[in-house]
């Protein structure tokens, strides 16, 4: 059974999260949305504290931590700069990914090298303009013990500098649709050009690129196979993204409240704090019940996770799905009760109505969402299928 107080391990995490949110990110939020990085300081702050692959095994490089840790400290990253704590998780992604998609040989091999410090992990999923036609218009050839992968991939995380990709093709001689769709892990830069980087609507701090594919050589045993079912292994990815996504919405949803809370309490009007309105109230009273109701739905599928439930996409789906409602409900909110102030940049609640609504398009959107729930709820045989090609999908 879930339990709602965190163990001592789990509160010195929160703590020491916290702690550095609260000092090294907030203060540079407006510095690192205007700079479109984080700073080197930053990253080896980050790395220091040991937060990086914090759901990654300790045999592996990773910090060992439970699916339920990881989302209180991703939460706590997002409540100091939700662009900051996207671009600091340098090889999430691509963890997401190996983590359903490769062999155990596989992930020994490279999730080791994502752990080394400094290196970026990407996932190539979506590709530009594709409204219909096949699945994948990358393809991937045959060449000997080889693959060459051929092509362009759109919404990439840290596409202009991974040193590992995970990259969706359809595969040369085979049928389009999944049944013929590979998935292939490409190390290092050659053959991998970052064609443009995105301007994004918020979240400025995380580099999100177009890459191009061309020539470019992968090992035969660079193939990840998700264990024979490469659409539900990546429906699983996708659930990870989900739940990691929504794990940073709750963060910018307690920030938005927290920050409209004081100024409602210091705001005064006809002699009193607009705090003590009844409509302002209201406000502040829905938005606290949207954040605790997202924490928990965030819980109980990170923990679904954590213990093998097969009913964990569908949990994480739940979670994605309110965290994105209640983020930009709390967002929104508190540029109201902001008034005037609430769209000028000297207070940050405008950036995370911005971020929110970037966050909202990671991975699968809040309709896809509703779909998978509708359809378990109908006792649909499966959610509707992975569409790449309809959404922009940024992993």
């Amino acid at each position: 059974m879930i339990s709602f107080d965190l163990d001592e391990e789990q509160r010195l995490i929160v703590d020491t999260v916290r702690g550095f949110a609260a000092e090294r990110l907030r203060p540079r939020l407006r510095e690192l949305e205007l700079g479109g990085e984080v700073p080197d300081d930053l990253r080896r702050a980050f790395e220091e504290l040991g937060l990086a692959l914090l759901d990654v095994p300790e045999a592996l490089g990773g910090a060992g931590q439970s699916q339920v840790t990881a989302a209180l400290a991703h939460e706590e990253l997002s409540f100091g700069d939700p662009g900051a704590a996207v671009a600091l998780a340098r090889a999430q992604p691509a963890a997401c990914a190996l983590a359903e998609l490769a062999d155990d040989a596989q992930r020994i091999r490279l999730l080791a090298a994502l752990a080394r410090p400094g290196t970026f992990g990407a996932v190539a999923l979506s590709e530009p303009g594709r409204a219909d036609g096949p699945l994948f218009a990358t393809r991937a050839r045959r060449d000997g013990n080889s693959w060459i992968l051929s092509g362009r991939k759109s919404w990439v995380l840290f596409g202009d500098r991974a040193a590992l990709t995970v990259v969706f093709a359809l595969v040369d001689g085979e049928p389009d649709g999944w049944a013929g769709a590979g998935a292939f892990v490409v190390e290092g830069r050659a053959g991998v050009t970052a064609a443009a980087r995105h301007t994004t609507l918020g979240l400025n701090a995380a580099p999100i690129a177009e890459i191009a594919l061309e020539g470019c050589r992968v090992p035969s045993a660079n193939r990840l196979l998700g264990g024979g079912d490469l659409e539900a292994a990546t429906r699983r990815v996708m659930a990870r993204v989900a739940l990691l996504g929504a794990a940073r919405q709750v963060g910018l949803a307690r920030a938005a409240f927290e920050y409209a809370l004081r100024y409602a309490e210091e705001r005064k009007a006809f002699g009193k704090p607009i705090a003590h309105f009844q409509e302002i109230a209201f406000f502040l009273a829905d938005m606290h019940m949207e954040v605790e109701s997202a924490r928990w739905l965030l819980w109980r599928a990170a923990r679904a996770l954590d213990t093998g439930d097969a009913a964990f996409s569908i949990h994480a789906a739940k979670a994605a799905a309110h965290a994105n409602e209640a983020a930009w409900f709390c967002a929104d909110r508190g540029v109201q009760i902001l008034g005037g102030a609430g769209y000028m940049r000297d207070h940050p609640s405008e950036k995370w109505m911005r971020d929110t609504k970037t966050l909202a398009l990671f991975g699968a959107s809040t309709e896809a969402h509703a779909q998978a729930i509708a359809a378990a709820e109908l006792g649909q045989c499966a959610p509707a299928p992975l569409e790449p090609r309809l959404q922009a999908a940024v992993l």
